[in-house]
């Protein structure tokens, strides 16, 4: 059973032992298995013993020990068998997971293929995304809002979202969060998606951050043509932010505090 269950596990397309079979087995072994608990009672088991002759007797008491640690090492092998079949079986559960949840994703393509929606060209469901953009200027990244919910459907939506540029031209980049690598990298593949496209952003600056800002910023510079800076810090350097946006049109800067923009911003703008 053992040698049987293992191959399954290794290879389950070869299938040399069902897994109903195995469930049927194991189904069968449990309901006639029990752990039966043995008689621990001794002469010497009553505390406080008052029969002092039978504390002095040290020879029954030593074949008493020495029967109860034969005892517990067959229970502790016992257990250890126990948890190597049950790590066997969670694996097995694992890969059963996985081939269900592939099933489920085969199943649902196919059924996608005949939807209607799937037979839509391209040019209608540009068309129909656009209309699914929240309307605002400066678009949160969110997996529950579009354009980033259309990538989450199927593979033709995501191909075609991620195909279209307008879709990608406006957000709102907050870089303060735990795990900055990764929001860096998530508003990096963003920007890529908006290509040569005119980008408004608005940044939303937590702490005097204008390094990091900037070095997000760096390879799009060129595209910028709208910014909307939104301060939750004071002092902020702005000149690293501000330099080189050849293609700004459009500046705004608001604050929990209206003298936080000066002179530091006034400065960098004049410039």
């Amino acid at each position: 059973m053992h040698h049987n269950i293992e191959g399954t596990t290794a290879n389950a397309e070869f299938d040399a032992f069902p897994i109903s079979d195995i469930i049927g087995a194991l189904q069968n072994i449990l309901a006639r298995s029990r752990v039966i608990i043995p008689d621990l009672e001794t002469p010497y088991s009553t505390f406080p013993n008052t029969d002092h002759s039978a504390m002095g007797r040290n020879k029954s008491i030593s074949a008493v020990i020495t029967e109860r640690q034969q005892q517990l090492d067959a229970v502790l092998q016992e257990v250890s068998g126990i948890e190597s079949v049950m790590d066997r079986m969670k694996n097995l559960h694992q890969q059963l997971q996985k081939k269900k949840d592939s099933i489920i994703q085969s199943m649902n393509l196919h059924r996608g293929l005949v939807s209607a929606l799937w037979r839509f060209p391209s040019e209608l469901l540009s068309l129909i995304f656009v209309r699914c953009l929240p309307e605002a200027e400066h678009l949160l990244p969110s997996s529950k809002l579009a354009p980033m919910l259309l990538t989450r459907i199927c593979r033709r939506w995501r191909e075609v979202a991620v195909g279209m540029s307008n879709l990608w031209c406006g957000v709102i980049v907050d870089i303060d969060n735990e795990d900055q690598q990764r929001a860096a990298f998530c508003y990096d593949a963003w920007l890529k998606r908006s290509r040569d496209r005119p980008l408004s952003l608005a940044l939303k600056c937590f702490r005097n951050d204008a390094t990091n800002l900037r070095n997000l910023l760096e390879p799009h510079t060129n595209q910028i043509t709208s910014l909307h800076i939104i301060l939750f810090v004071n002092p902020f350097t702005a000149d690293l932010l501000l330099n080189d946006l050849p293609a700004l049109q459009e500046l705004s800067i608001t604050s929990s505090d209206p003298l936080w923009c000066t002179p530091s911003f006034a400065q960098s703008i004049s410039r």
